[in-house]
């Protein structure tokens, strides 16, 4: 199990994508590795962050940026459709 930070349990980020301007801020300052980008070259969004820093939501500058903790996500039964 990933450790986390010491302020903060490891994530999951969620980015609102009618908001977010792709600026690549958020990327800038991400401290995990060159591959933790999304499609839309933002953080990656869906895959556990054990860092958990949060720089890439204090410095989006439209405040779309959101996260989960991990735990949550993992623990979240899927749904399923009939």
């Amino acid at each position: 199990m990933a450790k986390g930070s010491k302020t903060h349990p490891p994530v999951v980020f969620n980015i609102g994508w009618n908001a977010c301007i792709e600026c690549g801020a958020c990327v800038a300052v991400c401290p995990q590795p060159a591959g933790f980008i999304s499609a839309h070259d933002t953080i990656a969004v869906g895959e556990v962050c054990d860092i958990a820093c949060m720089a890439c939501e204090e410095i989006c500058p439209v405040f779309t940026i959101s996260h989960t903790l991990a735990l949550q996500v993992e623990s979240t039964p899927s749904s399923t459709t009939a």
